[in-house]
């Protein structure tokens, strides 16, 4: 973990702590205990949408699906039922279909957003500079919300 220095050079305080969680055994329940950090929150939902449109970009939206059905299982978490149709529903609206998602509750979309954005960690994982790329994507996205 010698690159956590690199980390709290290259990101805002907000993004360290989530690039941090990135690192730990369980990276979706570190991500979650972030609820308490506006700035944090705020980071984490600019880089769900950030990190599902570079991976869904030009893919079936059956893609979604099978990427769905494979975190849960990877969770041993069952592929069908409510949490995979919410799990889908955001990150299609991510994709650009809003109204998928529009009976989710906030709490449960940021919990779910951690989740997918904790499979980032998955083994192999994605490789250390495209994580800080996608926090300093997000980043930037917070910023130009907030001028």
């Amino acid at each position: 973990m010698g690159q956590i220095g690199t980390i709290a050079k290259t990101a805002t305080a907000a993004g360290g702590l989530i690039l941090q969680a990135l690192t730990d055994e369980q990276p979706a329940r570190s991500l979650s205990r972030l609820a308490d950090s506006p700035s944090a929150v705020r980071l984490l939902r600019e880089l769900f949408i950030v990190s599902v449109r570079r991976s869904f970009v030009r893919r079936d939206p059956r893609d979604v699906t099978r990427y769905v059905a494979d975190l849960l299982e990877y969770r041993s978490l069952p592929s069908g039922g409510e949490i995979a149709r919410e799990t889908e529903a955001l990150i299609r609206t991510a994709l650009g279909e809003p109204d998928l998602a529009r009976g989710i509750a906030d709490l449960r979309r940021f919990e779910l957003s951690c989740f997918v954005i904790g499979d980032l960690a998955r083994p192999p994982g994605v490789p250390q500079a495209e994580l800080l790329g996608l926090v300093d994507q997000a980043e930037r996205r917070v910023a130009r919300r907030a001028t």
